[in-house]
């Protein structure tokens, strides 16, 4: 599994998840309506240069997995981190409900396990 370089910031270094030469991430906020792109990415760029927000409202770790939760409103950005400085973006969805749906974060799951099975096997 490849990831590209979405921002370099001071506290922390933002991936997402990529596909051949596609990240969905990038392609999801690009196909978000102007208003929600732009709180999204600046939610992103202040995360990366100021460190995470301790609001729940804007960040969270979910229960029980390795997984956490960027927040706009209704737009969610599933991740996890890689070392101290590396937070890797899975995929965004639109949050209908009030809870993450479990597919969502399965999904999630199964990149991050996917990435570190990769990331073992390029240190052989």
């Amino acid at each position: 599994m490849d990831t590209a370089i979405i921002y370099k910031g001071r506290q922390y270094d933002i991936y997402a998840v990529t596909h051949g030469d596609r990240s969905r991430v990038v392609e999801f906020i690009d196909n978000l309506q102007k208003k929600d792109q732009e709180k999204v990415v600046a939610l992103l760029r202040k995360s990366a240069d100021h460190g995470l927000p301790a609001n729940p409202e804007r960040f969270h770790k979910l229960k029980g997995v390795d997984i956490s939760e960027f927040k706009s409103f209704q737009v969610r950005l599933l991740c996890f981190r890689d070392k101290d400085r590396l937070i890797i973006l899975t995929h965004g969805f639109i949050k209908k409900g009030n809870s993450t749906p479990k597919s969502e974060i399965e999904r999630a799951v199964n990149m991050r396990k996917q990435y570190f099975e990769d990331k073992k096997g390029k240190k052989r």
